[in-house]
């Protein structure tokens, strides 16, 4: 179920992007909910909120070494890994890889989800924070609460 969440991913991901380079000229934007949701085609040489702009090898070399450790990390621990927690991850490496894969390949990720509260995004992006936001809830929450389940199960409380 792991790698085909990240696969599962890093299609999307490329897949919205190739329609929006394809179907789209570059700071055009398409209403979709007027004065809500656009999408609007961008490109982003930095991080999220156009942060580090202009640094892809420090980037590049940032995600993919949090890519692979995160990977090296759930194959180490193997089943020992909380199943939500492995979702998260999943869903962290496969919108990091989509992203990475951009980069490396064109210098610049394709941002074109636009909230106009927010920064314009992709959907790599939105899987990174359901990602973050899952594993926040794993750790802080879930996990704790199965252990102390179990915990009382084993010992018939």
């Amino acid at each position: 179920m792991f790698w085909i969440i990240i696969l599962l991913c890093v299609c999307i991901d490329q897949l919205s992007k190739l329609a929006v380079a394809r179907g789209m000229e570059l700071g055009v934007t398409k209403p979709l909910i007027p004065g809500l949701l656009d999408f609007t085609y961008t490109r982003n040489t930095g991080a999220a909120f156009s942060i580090l702009t202009g640094r892809q090898t420090f980037l590049i070399v940032v995600t993919a070494a949090v890519m692979i450790a995160m990977v090296v990390y759930v194959l180490r621990k193997g089943k020992a890994v909380f199943p939500p927690e492995k979702i998260a991850i999943a869903l962290i490496v496969g919108g990091g890889t989509g992203n990475l894969i951009c980069r490396a390949a064109r210098g610049y990720v394709i941002d074109f989800i636009n909230i106009h509260i927010l920064p314009i995004f992709n959907a790599a992006d939105i899987f990174v924070c359901c990602g973050c936001a899952l594993l926040v809830l794993s750790v802080l929450w879930l996990e704790p609460k199965y252990a102390k389940k179990s915990h009382e199960s084993e010992h018939g409380l």
